[in-house]
């Protein structure tokens, strides 16, 4: 990845900022039942292939920047929400990916229990955390 932030800041016009977005470091998808008026957590879920990429990916800034071919501007926390009709629609919804994050022991199961129990108007929601870095060549 160095060498693709490399490209990048080639690439830039000056005054030009690269921005990097990329899933959260220690944050990963977290599962809710929300109704009316209520949101119930059900659990987080968990993708061990995907953590060793993000923080390589994380390594590859740190060393853009120490060694002087980035500078930082800032980094965010940001989450972005979806709901989802179901538990068809939920298994649609994260195999849009390459390495679908999965269910930790019993959280599959605390989902059907929740599910079954539902009111009128309840949703499934996947909450989705990233960051958002801005950098600028020196």
């Amino acid at each position: 990845m160095v060498h693709a932030l490399e490209r990048a800041r080639r690439q830039l016009t000056p005054g030009g900022a690269l921005v990097c977005i990329q899933p959260h470091v220690k944050k990963r998808y977290s599962i809710a039942i929300t109704g009316p008026g209520s949101r119930q957590p059900v659990t987080d879920l968990i993708n061990p292939v995907f953590q060793p990429l993000i923080t390589a990916a994380v390594a590859a800034i740190r060393v853009v920047v120490a060694e002087g071919r980035l500078a930082l501007i800032g980094t965010s926390s940001h989450r972005y929400r979806v709901r989802l009709a179901g538990p068809a629609a939920l298994h649609r919804y994260l195999h849009l990916t390459a390495t679908p994050p999965r269910f930790p022991p019993g959280g599959r199961k605390r989902l059907r229990a929740l599910w079954r129990t539902r009111t009128e108007g309840t949703l499934i929601e996947v909450t989705e955390f990233f960051e958002v870095m801005a950098m600028r060549a020196l």
